[in-house]
């Protein structure tokens, strides 16, 4: 089409109002109250016992357990944050100190008694952790496509951790006070599986929206 003025024109015609991001506070509560609840309705496949909540050392359980859900919060927000063009890319630096405190502190406070059959009949973590994960990823690969970032895999990353620290802290809810090596093993291959199935299954779906 030679002339400019008519192709605008034409596009205009067509052109529809973008609708505004909402703000990423608001992103990540609506994700948020979504995501939970779908987790806990799929916990309900599961066979699972309530944490006694009344045990000894049940205090380190549950700053972990907040400490978790911290971490959770800050890297949605980030992911979300990060998704969004234009944005400064947000400093990691607080939660990797967050992520390295509940290290430290869930290794200070692992069990020294030995593991037997039982307990780990009793303790399918990875199972579990995986299982209430499914919708938490499919939520989030729905708000990073609608953002269109620019910068998917470090998106990618944080919304996976985001995801895994919130399977966990429903994890927390129904596990023993007490974990031992094993257990919390399981724990971290948990964390691993669930951000590198984000990254894959996002990869191509809001790599391919960004472009």
């Amino acid at each position: 089409m030679a002339s400019h003025d008519a192709l605008i024109a034409k596009l205009s015609q067509t052109a529809t109002p973008v609708k505004r991001v909402p703000p990423v506070g608001l992103r990540v509560t609506s994700w948020l109250l979504m995501a939970l609840p779908a987790g806990i309705l799929m916990s309900l496949l599961l066979v699972r016992t309530a944490t006694d909540w009344s045990q000894p050392g049940a205090g380190w359980a549950v700053a972990q357990l907040i400490l978790v859900f911290v971490i959770g919060l800050l890297a949605i927000a980030s992911a979300f944050n990060g998704s969004i063009a234009g944005r400064r890319t947000p400093r990691l630096r607080w939660l990797m100190l967050l992520i390295a405190l509940w290290f430290s502190s869930a290794g200070m406070s692992l069990s020294q008694h030995p593991l037997v059959i039982s307990d780990l009949h009793d303790t399918h973590c990875y199972t579990f952790m995986l299982t209430v994960s499914v919708p938490m990823i499919a939520l989030v690969l729905a708000y990073l496509r609608r953002t269109r970032t620019l910068t998917p895999l470090r998106s990618l990353a944080l919304s996976g951790t985001g995801v895994a620290c919130m399977a966990l802290t429903l994890l927390y809810f129904c596990h023993p006070v007490h974990v031992h090596p094993e257990d919390f093993l399981m724990h971290l291959a948990a964390i691993v599986t669930i951000v590198c199935t984000t990254m894959g299954l996002g990869w191509r779906w809001v790599n391919v929206a960004s472009r």
